[in-house]
């Protein structure tokens, strides 16, 4: 009969064991991370229901609070800008419009204007998310409809991915998109497009939409592919992070590193007009044309 091996050896095998299966877990774990960007132990976000806002509410009054968070304050907001955000340059207009209004006092005191956004109260993983939007130009004024991973706060920038749908810096005849992601812990890559349009994007309403896949993300201008970003395109060894829950800002920045600072020639106001924005689940797309308007009714 064969003799036991001592239990003190049978007890380290055991502990071996056990910190393998560890491992082995943590770097399941970490390539989910990785390869995906949403963090371990997170539920998913339910991409069930439909979101429409047209804004239609009294002149002055302020969007839907249970969307909508107005955000304000100064101190250059990451790109150096000049303005001051405040509540009272984010109001409805009476006419079922979200309006964002800047202001660029002419005796170089400090601009004002508006930002606001849904996080921690609306945010989506994947579907179609448009807006239809009337875009201002001007020197040194910068309207954007973006969006943020919802770990902005406990990952921060660009860790938590940023889509810019659509920008237009000082001029509307070019439209600019992006996608920032993190490379490494602070380093990020960015894919980058310009697209030039017919007709200057001021002179009328137009929908802007992006699309969110599994590994993928689709930006358009109207009816019109402007960007197409698939996982794969990312430059090593930059992670993909956009199959995680974003949620939504529109802004319209004065000055800053991009697009440089107002001159003699921006307005002293410019309004960025908003008509409607709306969601469809990734399953409820279906035939819908990309760019088309919501059904009547909303």
């Amino acid at each position: 009969m064969s003799p036991q091996p001592p239990r003190r050896t049978r007890g380290r095998w055991l502990l071996l064991a056990a910190v393998a299966v560890v491992a082995a877990i943590a770097v399941v774990l970490g390539v989910q991370w990785w390869t995906t960007g949403v963090p371990p132990f997170t539920g998913g976000y339910g991409d069930r229901d439909i979101l429409f806002d047209d804004f239609d509410g009294p002149a002055g009054a302020a969007p839907d609070r249970n969307v909508w968070s107005i955000q304000t304050g100064a101190g250059g907001w990451g790109n150096e800008e000049l303005q001051e955000y405040t509540e009272e340059a984010v109001e409805l207009d009476g006419e079922g419009n979200l309006v964002i209004t800047a202001t660029v006092p002419a005796d170089g005191s400090t601009p004002t204007s508006g930002r606001l956004t849904t996080h921690d109260k609306w945010s989506f993983t994947y579907g179609r998310l448009s807006a239809r939007i009337q875009l201002p130009e001007g020197q040194g004024l910068l309207p954007a409809f973006w969006l943020l991973g919802d770990s902005i706060d406990t990952v921060g920038w660009p860790a938590a991915g940023e889509i810019d749908v659509v920008e237009t810096p000082n001029d509307t005849s070019r439209s600019v998109h992006h996608l920032h992601g993190p490379t490494g812990r602070t380093d990020r890559w960015s894919i980058n497009e310009g697209v030039n349009m017919p007709a200057p994007l001021a002179d009328d309403f137009h929908v802007y939409t992006v699309e969110k896949h599994p590994g993928r993300v689709i930006l358009a201008v109207d009816d019109r592919i402007v960007m197409d970003v698939e996982e794969w395109d990312v430059p090593l060894p930059g992670r993909w992070v956009f199959d995680a829950p974003t949620h939504v800002l529109f802004s319209l920045a004065v000055g800053g590193v991009w697009p440089g600072s107002p001159d003699a020639t921006t307005p002293t106001e410019t309004r960025m007009v908003i008509d409607w924005i709306m969601y469809l689940p990734e399953d409820q797309i279906g035939d819908v044309p990309i760019g088309a308007s919501p059904p009547k009714g909303g």
